[in-house]
């Protein structure tokens, strides 16, 4: 029983330690590091508002990919309810203005880009529409043109038959004479 109280206080020991160890350190620095998660304790306890606020910045960095704009205000918001007298709240109500902006400005550019495609789309129609008239325009002018010349022809056709006729006529007088 004496050797059992022991061998229980030993592996208590053991655990506190282990629970005591060093943070792990990073590699060769490749890139920052993700969002830390914290292990659920016996008691259950909250993110301080430090921690809070590196959450929201995590999620910011991006970390190799897209920042998070929805999860880092949500922390944001979180430390602002939870510890409205931090040095931290401070920060979070103007990065969370920030992000609002952000958003909005996003929200019009999506809106925009929308508007310009829907524009292009029209002007696309109409460019089409303008080509189909030019090439409409452009048959008729050839056909107008080819009956213009042939006409041309035509009338030289007539000038030289007319001078013909006068130059005939003009000898047939003088024969007459």
């Amino acid at each position: 029983m004496r050797h059992s109280k022991k061998l229980m206080v030993l592996i208590l020991v053991l655990l506190i330690l282990a629970g005591c160890s060093a943070k792990a350190v990073r590699d060769g620095g490749r890139g920052p590091a993700a969002p830390v998660k914290k292990a659920g304790s016996l008691f259950g306890s909250w993110p301080s508002d430090r921690e809070l606020f590196d959450e929201a910045l995590a999620f910011l960095s991006g970390s190799g990919r897209e920042p998070d704009y929805k999860e880092a205000k949500i922390r944001l918001v979180s430390l602002m309810e939870q510890f409205p007298g931090s040095k931290w709240a401070d920060c979070s109500r103007a990065l969370s203005s920030a992000l609002d902006r952000i958003s909005a400005l996003q929200t019009e550019l999506r809106k925009q880009k929308t508007d310009a495609h829907q524009e292009q789309v029209k002007l696309k129609k109409e460019i089409e529409g303008l080509k189909n008239s030019v090439r409409q325009v452009e048959e008729k002018n050839s056909t107008e043109m080819t009956q213009l010349q042939q006409e041309n022809e035509q009338l030289k056709n007539d000038i030289r038959q007319l001078k013909n006729l006068e130059i005939r006529l003009e000898k047939r007088e003088k024969q007459l004479r």
